[in-house]
């Protein structure tokens, strides 16, 4: 009988197997089927919805009370039509560009008119000729210069290139400047297609120009080789200038293009070049030697290149010189320790106490526990733990007084009897 039941279950089960699973693919189609019929109802509802308000490609009223009025206003805008007795069809309006004034289209005209005349405003010259004076004194207007939307074509002389290499050696405030001026031109040069070097070829003949209010007894044969360079520079320039600017588009307004050698206005005083780079003077025990005058710093100065320049018919535009921010105080360091690093160390017997002898003069020493409470161990007369020789001593003393000679026996040297 068992086993009559369980062949059965097992026939019945066999049955139901293969007609469950036809069963959930039905339902899954029939479910799929209800989606996609709602999805597509939903879309027929928004198309209808858009097409009812009407397709304008600018609304800028989210509002529905702003919306009812623009719509109230676009019914307003077409008449209503008038049916004709005799049958003919009715004739359409048309809306014409007239009824919509294109403010923003002046608005637009306007503000590119504006852009124009700042840029014409902030244009020192078409060709600007950078003297070595400038890059040394004045290197913020070179940065100026080299901003995006600047129109100047500046070149670089290759005599400014070897007088900032003849410059830049030492710890000077001019050599610290020098380098700077090198380190803009070579991020710059390369990079920025407005700064340029001068080419090998780019200069003219110095007899071939002509010199206008020479002064009695100088000739042109006096003028110094440096400043030949950078004027035949300037002259060759002034005359190929179409060839700098050809990248860009030039106004038929303006036929001839301006050509400038950038010259330092006045050169600076030494006492104020030191005083602006902010260096901290510092107490040295040795006196040092007094700084020596660099024999190139006339290069740098403008003076005689201004000069020559008016003489030789180029357009000089003075440049005055810019003072460097001093150098900032390390953010790790507290305020105490830049006191005392302003002041110096102390002299004498002060500076020279070691940690010991401070903890002794406060009262902060070491007990022995030998001692009774009431009673005080010796101290050793040099005011510290630990006594100090005699030798020691003398020799300290002998360094304490500024007047007396201590002399340094070499190695293997030995002290007379």
């Amino acid at each position: 009988m068992a086993a009559a039941v369980s062949a059965a279950t097992a026939t019945m089960a066999d049955k139901k197997g293969p007609i469950a699973t036809p069963n959930r693919l039905a339902m899954s189609r029939a479910l799929g089927a209800a989606f996609l019929n709602h999805q597509v109802e939903q879309l027929e509802k928004s198309v209808s919805s858009k097409n009812s308000n009407g397709a304008w490609r600018e609304r800028r009223y989210p509002s529905p009370q702003s919306n009812a009025d623009s719509m109230r206003g676009v019914r307003n805008a077409y008449p209503p039509k008038s049916r004709t007795p005799s049958g003919g069809s009715p004739k359409l309006t048309k809306n014409t560009a007239d009824d919509f004034p294109p403010l923003e289209k002046q608005v637009e005209v306007v503000r590119k008119d504006v852009g124009k005349v700042d840029r014409e405003n902030l244009k020192d010259a078409d060709v600007i000729v950078v003297d070595a004076s400038v890059l040394v004194h004045a290197i913020g207007q070179l940065k100026k210069w080299a901003r995006d939307g600047r129109e100047e074509v500046v070149i670089v002389p290759l005599e400014a290139l070897n007088t900032l290499d003849l410059l830049k050696k030492g710890t000077s405030t001019l050599a610290q400047r020098a380098r700077t001026a090198s380190r803009i031109l070579e991020a710059q040069v390369g990079v920025n297609p407005r700064i340029r070097v001068q080419r090998d070829d780019a200069f003219v003949l110095w007899d071939n120009i002509p010199f206008k209010d020479l002064p009695s007894g100088t000739t042109a044969a006096s003028c110094p080789e440096w400043i030949r360079r950078t004027i035949c520079c300037a002259r060759w320039e002034a005359e190929h200038a179409t060839e700098e600017v050809k990248d860009r588009n030039t106004d038929a307004e303006k036929p001839t293009l301006r050509v400038l050698l950038a010259v330092l206005s006045s050169p600076p005083d030494a006492a104020l070049l030191e005083a602006s780079s902010g260096a901290p003077v510092t107490a040295s025990p040795v006196p040092l030697p007094a700084p020596q005058p660099n024999k190139f710093e006339p290069r740098c100065a403008g003076t005689l290149i201004s000069q020559w320049a008016a003489r030789s018919g180029v357009e000089v535009l003075e440049i005055p010189a810019t003072q460097s921010p001093p150098p900032s105080a390390p953010k790790d360091i507290p305020v105490s320790n830049r006191r005392l690093a302003e002041h110096g160390r102390r002299s004498g017997d002060a500076g020279r106490r070691s940690p010991e002898d401070k903890r002794t003069g406060a009262g902060r020493g070491r007990r022995n526990s030998h001692l009774r409470p009431g009673e005080r161990g010796a101290t050793p007369p040099g005011g510290g733990l630990v006594e100090r020789p005699p030798a020691v001593m003398a020799m300290m003393e002998a360094v304490a007084q500024p007047s007396r000679v201590v002399r340094v026996l070499a190695r293997g040297e030995k002290l007379d009897p």
